[in-house]
């Protein structure tokens, strides 16, 4: 069974340097699993607010979101950092989607157990490295198992060549370990578990 990684970005732009840092990774992950892109034009949420879980329009939307999470097998996030923080975008789609199985019983938790690659790029010096340990913190609180290696791309415009980035060799080599490592972890997860989908 073909494992999935879903990959998602913490920009909302759609040509952001995060964005292209997925693509890099999807084209390093090869042929080993199969990718599922969360765009962020598929994401139309409010910011989270309970009283709304009551709205069946905004509800219908997190499941669908809720089973993109679930059908995966490791998470390859890449975020850039808002006054070093997380983008609020991406917080906001957690806690939406990490809710719905307190409000519908028939869903349970997408993020548990879920390997997870935190990455991120910027123009400055951190390459999205400040927020890291926040990302650690969410993704940890949500039941994740958050891979030790990060992928941070400081100045990510200078690496961007119009096609790709162009990465110094021990770097190249690092971004292919923590690939490697997110690929076999993916495939124990999915060997392990009984079904991909959750029923609604």
């Amino acid at each position: 069974m073909t494992s999935t990684l879903l990959l998602v970005s913490g920009s909302r732009r759609a040509e952001s340097l995060n964005a292209r840092l997925l693509r890099e990774l999807g084209r390093r992950v090869g042929e080993r699993s199969a990718l599922d892109v969360l765009h962020p034009a598929e994401v139309s949420l409010p910011i989270f607010d309970q009283d709304l879980e009551a709205d069946p329009a905004v509800v219908e939307h997190v499941a669908t979101l809720h089973r993109r999470f679930e059908a995966s097998d490791a998470l390859l996030i890449a975020s850039p950092e808002y006054n070093g923080q997380l983008p609020a975008y991406l917080k906001n789609l957690v806690d939406w989607v990490s809710r719905l199985p307190y409000v519908d019983p028939r869903f349970e938790n997408p993020f548990l157990n879920r390997p997870v690659l935190l990455c991120g790029a910027s123009t400055g010096w951190s390459g999205g490295a400040v927020a890291i340990p926040h990302a650690r913190a969410l993704f940890g609180y949500v039941g994740c198992l958050v891979i030790g290696e990060t992928v941070c791309v400081p100045y990510a415009d200078q690496a961007w060549t119009g096609d790709g980035f162009a990465f110094d060799p021990i770097f190249d080599a690092h971004i292919d370990a923590a690939i490697d490592r997110t690929v076999h972890l993916a495939a124990a997860h999915s060997k392990a578990r009984p079904s991909r989908t959750t029923e609604a």
